[in-house]
């Protein structure tokens, strides 16, 4: 069994650690940057001789428990760089698995999105396919290819984050969302993807006041990846009681703690309209799947 410690973003470390085998890797510690988190100096800035539970170390510290090897949990390039430098810098010279190579060598989400499709096929779960917070069609021509039968929504601003949304991101102190981020203006090149585009409807605009189009569907399978709040909880408005029996709902970055509106959302929506069968998929991103009843 190898020893491991865990370096990288907060939320993305918990799910590293979950996603481990434990017959072959046992967690040890983690390697944090931010220097509130640690837990190996005591008072006085003095390593602690023991220390309660799993130790929350600087990465600089990493090498001095000789682990069998470093799981680097960021998906961003820049900040892999930087957790990268600092286990040079630290003398680590054991094996080092980056969990940014993994997500973009293996797709979790495109395993479910395949699997799902399959299975509402043959179960015969009747209805359409949306997507809320499309952005450059990544997902969107995989639903479009698996479920050419499906009409498929496709629903986005086109111009990024709304300042409606970020303005309550900062209310409800979730997010330090920018107006405008994750902006994608080119619904051409969004469209061109398309492998059915005679099955797709795109709407550009603001939802829900871009949902009327869609107001006398029933729905199969909803993909949210709103990010935020306002958006969130607006779709699971719209989209929930359209759904057939046996449909899902898929919604991104639940348990990611850089866009915490989209769990504030799930959970105010499950405040008015009880509580739902939220099913893990154990991807980076904390995503969650809702089966409707």
């Amino acid at each position: 069994m190898k020893t491991v410690i865990i370096i990288g973003e907060n939320n993305l470390m918990l799910t590293a650690a979950d996603m481990l085998n434990p017959k072959e890797m046992k967690l040890i510690g983690f390697g944090d940057t931010r220097e509130p988190a640690w837990n190996v100096f005591d008072e006085k800035g003095e390593v602690r001789e023991e220390i309660p539970g799993l130790p929350v170390m600087p990465v600089e510290m990493v090498a001095s428990l000789e682990p069998d090897c470093v799981i680097v949990a960021s998906l961003d390039p820049e900040r892999t760089e930087t957790f990268k430098y600092l286990l040079f810098r630290s003398n680590y010279l054991g094996d080092v698995i980056f969990l940014y190579d993994l997500a973009n060598q293996f797709s979790v989400k495109t395993a479910m999105i395949r699997r799902l499709a399959y299975r509402l096929s043959d179960i015969g779960v009747k209805g359409q396919a949306a997507e809320l917070g499309c952005g450059n069609g990544d997902t969107s021509w995989q639903l479009n290819a698996l479920m050419p039968e499906r009409k498929l929504y496709l629903f986005d601003t086109f111009a990024g984050f709304d300042e409606r949304d970020t303005a309550k991101e900062k209310e409800l102190g979730c997010s330090k969302a920018e107006t405008g981020a994750m902006a994608y203006k080119d619904v051409n090149k969004i469209l061109s993807r398309m492998p059915n585009p005679e099955q797709v409807v795109l709407k550009k605009g603001y939802f829900p006041e871009t949902a009327q189009v869609a107001e006398q569907e029933t729905f199969a399978f909803v993909y949210l990846d709103a990010c935020l709040y306002n958006p969130t909880l607006r779709g699971l408005e719209f989209f929930f009681p359209r759904m057939s029996q046996g449909g899902i709902i898929v919604v991104t970055r639940y348990e990611d703690d850089q866009y915490n509106g989209v769990f504030q959302a799930v959970t105010d929506f499950e405040k008015k309209y009880g509580h739902l069968l939220l099913l893990p998929l154990g991807d980076p991103l904390g995503t969650m799947m809702i089966v409707h009843p």
